[in-house]
């Protein structure tokens, strides 16, 4: 009996503990979308874009201002259908409430830019000998701004649903001279979905646990037979 009530002592502080530790930490997004616009002849309009994005939900608003949201940092890359990738470790992301937009928006993004050398962005692929001009991002608006009335993170997979128009893309200049031209590549974010993790002192218990389970069952087992 003694063991059982281990176990059954063990689930209630699984449940108990599991909770918070839910409820802030690391957040991995991955992000499915489609090419809408490129000048890449290997990267066709239709194909796809995958990716993902990650931050800690604990961190705290940089931008000392009450309508913007600026989290920070953040990882964030992105692949494309002939191989290519897009990566950096230095993103951001935005949040805006009604304000510093084109005009009344609500807006998300989770973006990076061209920073001194040297830069922390990784390209490869058709990206390779090109660096980052105006920006790569996933972008999401609703001009109304009626979508949300807080410039705190939102639940990533709420964003679609809120945000209508797509803005997402990236403008891409060839280094080391800066020179002209600059290539785009525009696309549409279809689905943003949250990837469930553990988080190891969860993961933790759930070993415990099941040890302990197994060590009960072991020892009503041989009390059984003896």
């Amino acid at each position: 009996m003694r063991y059982l009530l281990f176990c059954l002592a063990a689930v209630v502080s699984l449940l108990i503990l599991w909770v918070p530790l839910a409820e802030a930490g690391p957040v991995t997004v991955q992000v499915t979308g489609r090419v809408t616009g490129s000048n890449f002849v290997t990267i066709g309009v239709a194909s796809p874009v995958t990716g993902f994005y990650s931050y800690d939900d604990a961190i705290p608003n940089s931008y000392p201002n009450d309508s913007h949201g600026w989290y920070h940092p953040a990882t964030f890359s992105l692949s494309f259908v002939d191989g290519s990738t897009i990566s950096t470790n230095e993103a951001e992301i935005w949040v805006n409430n009604n304000s510093g937009g084109i005009g009344t928006v609500d807006e998300y993004s989770v973006n990076f830019q061209l920073y001194d050398d040297p830069s922390p962005n990784i390209l490869t692929g058709a990206f390779a000998g090109l660096d980052v001009l105006f920006g790569a991002r996933l972008y999401r608006n609703d001009p109304t701004g009626v979508a949300w009335d807080s410039i705190s993170l939102p639940d990533p997979e709420s964003v679609l649903s809120l945000l209508p128009d797509d803005g997402s893309g990236l403008s891409l200049i060839a280094v080391p001279s800066y020179d002209l031209p600059t290539y785009n590549l525009d696309f549409e974010v279809t689905d943003l979905s949250v990837v469930p993790a553990i988080p190891a002192p969860g993961a933790a218990l759930l070993t415990t646990l099941a040890l302990g389970l197994m060590s009960a069952n072991w020892r009503l087992r041989k009390r059984r037979t003896v």
